[in-house]
């Protein structure tokens, strides 16, 4: 790459892949040989050099400056790819299929980027992204096998060059940097701690860090950019407090050097969310605690040093330089992203990215990438991109989007100002209206109620549904009458499990109340004559025809209601199944047509309920 060629982006969607150019131009790219199959993986090395991505029967390796192919592994039914660190080999996986041959049987396989020449396989049943790792120089690759650690030289992958033992290894990583080290975790068993051991990779007799602690059932590694430092977060599967679902964490700093390890102290009880390292200082962050959580930055001593206070988030990211960061709220919370001028210790702005499930800094450090992803949310798919000021530069819609991958590169190349950029001139959003609406199933946000407080508030509304399962029973028996809608006329109903003396000292209660009012009664009864006599000299209306079954009740209107919910998602699903390209029956061909009667009948339905709910009001009145 040269100092001066645009950042790039490349996308996988339902039957679409792209590649793009990053903003300020945003345009389209043209590829030397689109694929026209659906595209399974994509993947670009971490050297930006190369983009590879996998169909059906093949996988190709393509030149991200000329755009043209450079490799094609004729593999079939690759559905990940992964590069080595500098993008001199290409690693694909396979899902596991039981063979007599064990080479027929590796489904981890190494290739040569630029021939596509095999070099070697494993098999490996479940696959992650740390399966295989590799040195930032590319000597070694490194996997977990019958726990033990097994260092492979790339071009003799049949035979293990080093060999690390340690009793009860569960998860590995090795660390970036020029001198790498590799840090093991055994879990916790019996009265004996977890610990996590460091060891210099080829250098297996003696460990240069040790750190030893309790409640670790698994633990993750966030290793700083020169290796120098790893913070290691502790997760047990089950809180013994109770106060979680999600079991307890706790986050431990070691020196790679073996001369300094801690706990890293967090003023708030509850989960650590996330922790990122700055790519620039040797300081992190970390967002933790019951939400409203608390995002930190610690120093290099596991010191605090900045409070960026509490709210709903549990995600944080630094951009390349280290200038700015991000601290935001995805999945269950609103999607808002505060981003952060760490030289200023200022807040720049907040933005909107609700529904997102993917976001990253490009590697120019000046915009944030943030993308709706299939199969976490089947709608409202879509790219947006938004300059650090807060401008949202772009946006574009796809319909089941997968997977958004920014093409690496050094932040070296993109110099920071001493003060931060404004945005470029000449940018406009593809589609504003769209870009800047809310979803339209967002709700206005409103004061929490406990349930208890929800019924006392249905019941003094006038709301006529369902309380609980004893009321619907109720309700299906007694024609739906609420217990409290009152019907004048009508026979009064008695509770169920009500004995004769409940009813008759019941009974002598109201015949007080009426006997200490009867003025209100007076007024009652004229009333009442005044209303018939009115309806006697008002014609009654003509007589319609009732429609063909539909339902007397508000029980059973409901009922019908979520009978054709149920039958919606059915057509749904099989709608996917016939987009998908997969041939069905007639039968379900025509259930898919009668999409639109369904939606009528809900319409219908909906009218009969906000009738019904008007008529019993009238009532009350």
């Amino acid at each position: 790459m040269t100092a001066r060629e645009p950042t790039q982006f490349a996308y996988r969607a339902l039957r679409e892949m792209g590649v793009c150019s990053g903003p300020p131009e945003s345009a389209v790219l043209e590829l030397g040989a689109k694929p026209t199959a659906e595209v399974k993986a994509l993947k670009y090395s971490p050297n930006g050099s190369y983009l590879a991505w996998a169909v059906a029967d093949e996988v190709r390796v393509f030149d991200t400056h000329s755009l043209r192919c450079v490799a094609t592994v004729g593999r079939p039914g690759v559905v990940d790819v992964r590069f080595s660190p500098k993008g001199t080999y290409l690693v694909t996986w396979e899902r596991y299929t039981k063979q007599d041959d064990a080479e027929a049987a590796h489904n981890l396989r190494v290739w040569d980027a630029t021939t596509g020449a095999l070099q070697g396989g494993f098999v490996q049943k479940s696959f992650s992204a740390h399966a295989l790792q590799w040195t930032e120089d590319e000597k070694y690759c490194a996997m977990l096998y019958s726990g033990e650690v097994r260092f492979y030289a790339p071009t003799a992958l049949d035979r293990a060059a080093h060999v690390l033992k340690v009793e009860g290894i569960s998860s590995f990583s090795v660390s970036p940097g020029l001198a790498p080290a590799v840090a093991v975790f055994v879990p916790e068993r019996g009265s004996r701690p977890g610990l996590v051991r460091m060891y210099p990779v080829g250098s297996f007799s003696r460990a240069v860090a040790n750190k030893s602690f309790f409640k670790a059932d698994k633990v993750e590694f966030y290793w700083h950019a020169l290796g120098t430092s790893l913070l290691v977060l502790t997760q047990t599967d089950v809180d013994n407090t109770g106060r979680s679902y999600y079991g307890e964490s706790s986050l431990y700093f070691m020196a790679a050097a073996g001369n300094f390890d801690c706990r890293v102290e967090l003023d708030r009880e509850g989960p650590i969310h996330d922790v990122v390292w700055s790519p620039s200082e040797k300081e992190f962050a970390v967002v933790y605690g019951y939400m409203p959580a608390k995002t930190a930055l610690f120093n290099h001593r596991a010191e605090p040093v900045f409070d960026f206070g509490t709210a709903p988030r549990n995600f944080v990211r630094f951009n390349p330089h280290g200038r700015v960061l991000a601290i935001a709220g995805f999945g269950n919370l609103s999607g808002q992203v505060d981003l952060w001028d760490r030289r200023a210790l200022k807040k720049l702005c907040t933005l909107d990215a609700h529904g997102a499930s993917l976001c990253e800094w490009a590697p120019d450090g000046r915009y944030l990438l943030a993308a709706t992803l299939s199969p976490r949310l089947r709608v409202d798919n879509a790219i947006r991109i938004w300059h650090y000021s807060g401008a949202l530069v772009y946006h574009s819609p796809h319909n089941e989007l997968y997977h958004v991958d920014w093409r690496p590169a050094p932040a070296s190349m993109f110099p920071q100002r001493a003060a931060l950029s404004p945005v470029p001139a000449g940018i406009s959003i593809a589609d504003p209206a769209a870009a800047s609406a809310a979803p339209a199933s967002a709700k206005p946000a409103a004061a929490y109620r406990p349930p208890h407080a929800r019924i006392h508030e249905a019941a003094n509304s006038g709301s006529s549904s369902p309380r609980s399962l004893s009321d619907m029973a109720e309700r299906s028996v007694f024609g739906a009458v609420s217990s409290a809608r009152i019907v004048p006329g009508a026979p009064s109903r008695a509770p169920v499990g009500a004995t004769k003396e409940m009813l008759a000292r019941a009974g002598e209660k109201k015949r007080t109340r009426t006997r200490k009012a009867p003025k209100d009664d007076a007024a009652a009864a004229a009333a009442a004559a005044a209303a018939a006599a009115s309806t006697a000299n008002t014609p009654p209306p003509a007589p319609s025809p009732a429609p063909k079954s539909v339902p007397e009740t508000e029980v059973e209107v409901l009922k019908r209601i979520r009978m054709l919910k149920k039958k919606i998602g059915q057509i749904d699903q099989l709608a996917a199944r016939r987009d998908g390209g997969e041939s069905l029956e007639l039968n379900q061909l025509a259930k898919i047509e009668s999409r639109s009667q369904v939606d009528d009948e809900i319409a219908e339905l909906a009218a009969r309920i906000s009738a019904l709910s008007t008529a019993q009001q009238n009532l009350k009145e």
